[in-house]
């Protein structure tokens, strides 16, 4: 069917439009992206030779912040061509075509046909002039009737029209009101209260009592509205059915014009045909007049039951707040018993800390006092063996004095001997047939550690190089890898540390 077509039209239209979005995403999201995981990546490569300002890598990072003033500018012009899309298709949403689709249902309904007499009807033929002047009067009355209504009715509403088509309030805002709530039906429990948060979010800078009044103002601006529509079709409907009924009379007039004039003896049933004609036309108006005033009492009706509708809503959201304004109170006097209670167990507990601490004081000072006696003792004792070692010292002193005048090397003055060469030098330039056997590829110094052959049999060794060689070897994996490799032989129990043993 044409529905389905249609549906189907919205469903490749909605596909084109992801497609579209990922290929934009792809083209501009992305690439920056990559290129800020790239930047982290060079940066944590190069952060200390940015810091010790090494030439090439400020130079680098010079290119970088060049490169990434570019991307900021594309992104820029990317932003407003977007915002100009956006304004472009705002414009031609709210205009022609597009703005009737959209916003048809909330606009004021208007009055798309002409007052009065229509021109169908004057061209109506009938012979009897009086009774089509009579007819013809009565599209007059019917217009008269709906336009009182009409007035009526703006009357009874004009504070509602004096705030105009948003109540006050811009056209954003009032369309995010609008959409909000209308997302509600009217049955869900804690209606009221939600709409009331959803609101509050959206439309933060709005108070509550602003809401409250602009809620009542769409629901009288809709009441309005639908009146109105009512009002306006009744309207048309009844210059339609008047118009109908006035041609199907003048054709029973000519029908009966014409038996008229082929007899003679319907003159007087003609004036009869015309009274009954005129008081079908008269029943017609009245029994339309009464179905008018049974709508406008309907109307009014609903109207109370929407009004006490609303005041029960009040009422219940009235009960719940005092309910809720009722366990705050309790909650509030819980809290405080409970800080008083925790008050006098706090100051029972001060009381109990404060005499224990002037028993432990006097066991203090008695224990300062016995401690201050046994200072005094050890350092009586300290300074006499102080004395006593001093005085052994000297005793030492004069015993070694004693050894050495006994081993001392008198020697007479020698200059000469004291400018000739040492044993150990002649012995370095003039070497003798005995070191002639030395081996002269012996390393100079002995070593005790690992040579290069021992560390790169060690299996760590080779594991780490292939991490490094992955690039993984500062990675978690690599850590916990390493630390599971066991040493070819064990380690000493003298070489384990105990640094860390008691942390």
């Amino acid at each position: 069917s044409g529905c389905c077509r249609m549906y189907e039209h919205f469903d490749l239209y909605e596909a084109s439009l992801d497609e579209e979005f990922a290929e934009f995403k792809m083209n501009t999201c992305d690439p920056v992206w990559n290129l800020r995981e790239d930047l982290q990546f060079w940066i944590q490569d190069n952060h200390e030779g940015i810091r010790m300002g090494d030439p090439e890598v400020v130079e680098k990072h010079a290119e970088i912040r060049q490169t990434i003033s570019q991307v900021k500018g594309q992104q820029n012009s990317i932003l407003q061509q977007l915002y100009n899309e956006q304004k472009c298709l705002e414009g031609e949403l709210s205009s022609g075509f597009l703005w009737e689709i959209t916003h048809g249902g909330s606009e004021t309904p208007h009055i798309d046909f002409a007052e009065g007499i229509p021109e169908e009807a004057f061209d109506l033929e009938c012979s009897d002039d009086e009774l089509k002047v009579t007819v013809l009067q009565e599209f007059i009355i019917l217009d008269e009737k709906f336009r009182e209504r009409l007035h009526f009715l703006e009357d009874e509403h004009s504070k509602i029209l004096s705030r105009g088509t948003h109540g006050g309030w811009s056209e954003e805002d009032h369309f995010c009101f609008v959409v909000n709530y209308d997302q509600y039906p009217r049955e869900l429990n804690n209606r009221r209260k939600l709409i009331m948060d959803r609101l509050r979010r959206h439309l933060p800078h709005k108070s509550r009592p602003e809401l409250v009044a602009h809620e009542e103002w769409c629901e009288s601006n809709k009441y309005f509205h639908e009146r109105k529509r009512a009002l306006v079709v009744a309207w048309r409907k009844g210059r339609s059915e008047l118009f109908s009924k006035a041609r199907n009379t003048f054709i029973e007039v000519e029908i009966a014009k014409e038996l008229v004039e082929v007899q003679a003896e319907y003159n007087r049933g003609q004036k009869k045909i015309r009274d009954e004609l005129y008081n079908k036309v008269r029943i017609w108006r009245e029994q339309k007049l009464e179905a008018m005033m049974l709508q406008e009492k309907m109307d009014a009706r609903r109207r109370e039951e929407a009004q006490e509708q609303r005041r029960m809503e009040a009422e219940k959201e009235k009960k719940r707040r005092a309910h809720e304004k009722e366990k705050v109170q309790k909650f509030s006097d819980d809290r405080t018993e409970k800080r008083r209670k925790q008050e006098e167990r706090d100051q029972e507990r001060m009381e109990e800390l404060r005499r224990l601490m002037e028993e432990q004081a006097v066991l203090d000072k008695e224990r300062v006092n016995y401690r201050k006696e046994q200072l005094d003792v050890k350092i009586s004792e300290r300074k006499l063996k102080e004395e006593q070692k001093a005085e052994d010292e000297l005793e030492k002193e004069r015993r070694l004095e004693a050894l050495r005048e006994q081993v001392r090397v008198i020697a007479e003055s020698d200059r000469v001997r004291m400018m000739q060469d040492t044993k150990a030098w002649q012995a370095k330039n003039n070497p003798s047939e005995e070191d002639e056997d030395i081996n002269i590829n012996k390393p100079l110094f002995e070593i005790n550690t690992f040579n290069s052959k021992q560390i790169t049999t060690d299996p760590r060794m080779r594991l780490e190089a292939k991490l490094r060689e992955a690039g993984l070897h500062n990675s978690p994996y690599a850590r916990q890898v390493m630390a599971g490799v066991p040493p070819p032989q064990p380690p000493r129990r003298d070489m384990k540390s105990t640094v860390f043993k008691y942390d």
